[in-house]
């Protein structure tokens, strides 16, 4: 893997001089902002290899590579990859699962990580961006050969011993079930929660506005699955932003 060993450039501040618009392409930013960007990705990953295939990708698919999903899934790749590691150095992980994986941008960066790591990303449809990062990366150097799709219901994975369970931005019942699967195997997880309606979790939280309801909320999820750390991506990019680890 390469890595790069300059001083760091990018500043969290910098996020501001992007759009995160849910429908602004990376492809279409100017070329001073792209090369920002790739430096913001060697950076974030330690490797010039993973910001080159990125920059490739925006080249070569433009419609398969968005601004803000793309500072998301780093940051988040960020926070849970350094768990993982931890898990997997402890002798708790084999096998990683990406529930609600959409793009599988997350499961690919995980992949190129962690050669010795089975990564599974599972989701009812299996989207062309995944198979054009694959290619990408493929062309790179970086086979990848430790990464799968799977298009199914999440709730149909049977997590075998050592699973690390993964979910992002799944809505309301769709966290609480994989959270419950992790339980049930108990299996290390990661979950960056999204929307949450009264009752699932807690019958009512009320008289606060969205982001402390959102805090309250995430904190009553984090005690019912016995977490032992919640940390956050810059809020900047999604209000969505608290990541439960356990």
């Amino acid at each position: 893997m390469a890595k790069t060993d300059a001083q760091p450039i990018w500043q969290p501040e910098m996020l501001e001089r992007y759009p995160m618009d849910p429908n602004a392409m990376v492809a279409d930013l100017d070329d001073a902002h792209k090369e920002l960007l790739h430096t913001y990705v060697a950076e974030t990953t330690h490797s010039t290899q993973l910001a080159g295939i990125l920059a490739a990708v925006a080249a070569r698919h433009p419609r398969y590579l968005r601004v803000k999903e793309l500072f998301e899934t780093l940051e988040a790749y960020r926070r849970i990859g350094q768990a993982v590691y931890e898990q997997w150095r402890a002798g708790r992980v084999e096998v990683v699962y990406d529930f609600a994986s959409g793009h599988g941008l997350l499961g690919v960066l995980l992949a190129y990580r962690f050669h010795a790591l089975r990564v599974v990303c599972v989701d009812l449809e299996r989207r062309p961006a995944f198979d054009h990062y694959l290619e990408v990366a493929r062309a790179h150097g970086a086979p990848l050969h430790n990464i799968e799709y799977v298009e199914d219901d999440f709730a149909n994975i049977a997590l075998p011993p050592k699973s690390y369970v993964i979910c992002i931005h799944a809505c309301n019942e769709a966290t609480k079930t994989a959270l419950q699967m992790a339980r049930a195997a108990a299996a290390c997880y990661a979950a960056m929660p999204c929307c949450m309606r009264d009752g699932i979790y807690i019958r009512r939280i009320k008289h606060l506005d969205d982001r402390v309801r959102y805090a309250a909320a995430v904190g009553v999820v984090a005690g019912q699955f016995g977490a032992y750390k919640i940390t956050a991506i810059d809020e900047r990019i999604t209000n969505r932003n608290l990541i439960i680890l356990g």
